[in-house]
């Protein structure tokens, strides 16, 4: 969830809810199609309004029956809780203490203050510490906050326009996007390793662990990732009602019911996940190939499962830095794994080496976080939201609800997941070389995709901050910022891209006529980055001006309707191979970027800022 400036007032902050679970193709995630209760029942002036707010009441009304169900015996109150948290009422605790809220809003005072030092607002003090808890006193630090505070209210309610800069929006841009990079690298990485060491084996092994992964994804982890989404929204209200333990009880029976719904695919993997792809890819050893691929890599999903819900369960409470500190940890572990199991004398495996080191690492992601969580020293206390394991009667209670918000998010991750997977099962009705061949450029479009993707990231949550604080004209001063970098990015990927096409093509494959594939698209590729990255960007525009649906139909009025339709035909009926394929894409995405670089900038701001003091207007009385 994008952090919000800190003095802005209740009715002037935007609430656009972020999610990190998606796919090469998505730029629009699931939980942006999902509407929460206060929305529903704010679009609704009709006269069965009354109907639906009743039906809400009851929705409530079951949860707060639920929590208090599982609260143990002489609990504090929610209000009490919350000031033993804040201030601490333990005898070894300091009474000075900084609580975790205003510790978490540190930065953004920081980004406040140096925002009023600009407009000559504000004097820059020389002890330029004094937001910084291990330097200044508790004192100190409410002061300065008060200061700040009652200069941003008087310059908003004296009409005083409060402007940023293009290079402090580049600052804070390119500040914010940098962790970002390595976490989603990092991320991408298993499946790269995956592929980067079977490639070297041959071009069948390449065809069938591509084709593997994609199935894999497709009818397993898009629908476990798009389940695991109505976390984002049940988990945070949860904790943020301060219902901890009721975090707990969701993310347990959420990942309970994920494995219970894995379970009948498991059994098609194991038994006739062969039989189904022969339906749709000629080559029958292929389809051999990605069974086997299938059967190894579920042993593993269970893991993949515990870590989605666990990953949410700390995000819930603020804590988003766990998951990267494990992918630092696992990446490299699986790379080499991939290659003492593909390639190593003694034991390596060969081909399934690859499907077995990605099912251990699911399970060691997991184990990382189990760990993280019950070791760590972070102020938020995770095991706070811990209450035991659930009872059975608990774990089928309120699933209806979940399955409201799990139904559109698996639907819309399946269809990210899909749109550029059908470019594969395309190629392969081309050849084992250029199903190969397509394996290996849609993974490097993928890795490259990562720098625009985290500016995209930075940017919505920029926006969406400055459209809080009613900065409208701030926001465009981000959004063209937005667009310059993601320009400056794709120029630096087309130029990598295009320079070292031949080197990046024998880094994958030793077959002649898979590199020469891959030597002739590569270039389509390059010229595609830039329309990539301003289809990222101004995708995350939309994302911070709360407008993610306007975005979301046009990707797929762009991508199903042009995109894919333009590939089949330049690639089969006009013989241009996986060539045309990615000019189909590419034609898709210049549609995308113009489309979605007009809605930006071609908008009513009034209404989008009037649209998210409503929303926060009713977050606040639910």
């Amino acid at each position: 969830m994008p952090k919000q400036f800190v003095h802005t007032t209740s009715e002037r902050r935007s609430s656009v809810i972020y999610s990190t679970s998606i796919g090469k193709g998505g730029l629009f995630v699931p939980s942006d199609y999902i509407p929460t209760e206060s929305m529903i029942g704010s679009e609704d002036t009709t006269d069965d309004s009354n109907q639906e707010d009743q039906h809400f009441i009851r929705q409530d009304e079951e949860e707060i029956t639920e929590y208090q169900s599982l609260l143990p015996e002489n609990a504090p109150s929610a209000s009490e809780s919350q000031l033993q948290t804040d201030y601490g009422t333990t005898e070894n605790e300091h009474p000075k203490r900084i609580s975790l809220e205003r510790r978490n809003s540190l930065p953004l005072l920081e980004e406040e203050r140096e925002l009023l030092i600009d407009n000559k607002l504000l004097n820059r003090k020389d002890d330029t510490e004094v937001l910084h808890p291990d330097n200044a006193s508790l004192e100190s630090i409410i002061e300065s906050s008060n200061d700040i505070m009652n200069t941003w209210n008087n310059a908003i309610q004296s009409g005083k326009e409060i402007k940023t800069s293009y290079k402090r929006e580049c600052k804070v841009i390119a500040l914010n996007a940098l962790p970002l990079i390595f976490t989603f690298i990092l991320q991408n990485s298993l499946s790269l390793a995956s592929i980067f060491s079977v490639s070297h084996l041959g071009t069948k092994e390449l065809g069938g662990v591509t084709l593997g992964s994609m199935t894999a994804n497709i009818t397993g982890l898009a629908a476990i990732q798009g389940l695991c989404t109505c976390l984002d929204t049940l988990c945070s209200q949860a904790y943020g009602a301060n219902n901890y333990h009721l975090v707990g009880v969701l993310v347990q029976r959420c990942a309970v019911i994920t494995i219970l719904a894995f379970l009948p695919i498991m059994y098609i993997w194991f038994s006739w996940s062969e039989i189904i792809l022969s339906w749709m890819i000629p080559e029958r050893e292929l389809c051999k190939l990605a069974a086997n691929y299938l059967k190894v890599t579920a042993f593993g999903v269970p893991g993949f499962i515990l870590f989605e819900c666990g990953k949410r369960f700390l995000q819930c409470q603020g804590i988003f830095h766990a998951s990267t500190i494990i992918l630092f940890v696992c990446a490299p572990l699986n790379a080499l794994m991939n290659y003492i199991l593909v390639w190593d004398k003694r034991i390596g495996i060969g081909y399934l080496g690859a499907p077995l080191s990605v099912a251990i690492n699911y399970w060691l992601m997991t184990l990382g976080l189990i760990i993280y969580t019950t070791t760590t020293t972070n102020e938020a206390n995770p095991l706070k939201c811990w209450n035991g394991l659930i009872k059975r009667r608990q774990v089928f209670k309120n699933w209806k609800k979940m399955f409201n918000l799990a139904l559109p998010g698996i639907i819309m991750v399946e269809a990210e997941f899909l749109g550029f997977e059908i470019l594969t099962i395309f190629s392969s009705h081309l050849g084992t070389a250029p199903l190969a061949a397509q394996s290996i450029v849609s993974t490097v479009a993928s890795l490259a995709y990562q720098v625009p993707f985290s500016i995209s990231v930075s940017t919505s949550t920029r926006v969406a901050n400055f459209i809080g604080a009613s900065l409208y004209k701030s926001c465009i001063t981000t959004c063209k910022m937005a667009l310059l970098l993601s320009f400056v990015c794709s120029s630096m990927n087309m130029f990598i891209i295009f320079e070292f096409k031949d080197k990046i093509a024998k880094l994958f494959s030793n077959e002649s006529d898979v590199v020469i594939l891959v030597v002739s698209t590569l270039p389509i590729l390059a010229c595609m980055q830039v329309f990539d990255a301003f289809n990222a960007s101004t995708a995350g525009c939309l994302r911070g001006q709360g407008r993610q649906k306007i975005g979301g139909y046009i990707n797929l009025f762009a991508f199903y309707c042009v995109g894919i339709p333009m590939a089949y035909l330049l690639a089969f009926k006009f013989n241009m191979g996986i060539s045309g394929l990615w000019y189909g894409i590419t034609c898709a995405l210049i549609m995308m970027s113009i489309c979605q670089g007009y809605a930006v900038f071609h908008c009513d701001w009034k209404s989008i800022i009037h649209a998210a003091r409503t929303r926060n207007a009713e977050n606040t009385r639910v």
